[in-house]
């Protein structure tokens, strides 16, 4: 299910309490589009169960000096 500006307009409502007018709906859709689609593929990696404790880590030698 994609999502539409009335639903946009709808939870922007509900959970900011701002209205928005249809310029900038329309200007907000794409970009709520792609943070949902990040958020599909950052849940479709099941990070959950990792431990961070145990994660491997990129090391930062800029940080030693």
């Amino acid at each position: 299910m994609s999502l539409t500006i009335e639903m946009l307009r709808s939870l922007l409502i509900e959970y900011v309490g701002v209205e928005f007018g249809p310029a900038e709906l329309e200007r907000l859709l794409p970009l709520v589009e792609r943070h949902l689609a990040r958020m599909r593929e950052l849940q479709a990696l099941d990070l959950g169960s990792d431990d961070p404790r145990t994660m491997h880590y990129v090391e930062d030698r800029r940080l030693l000096k």
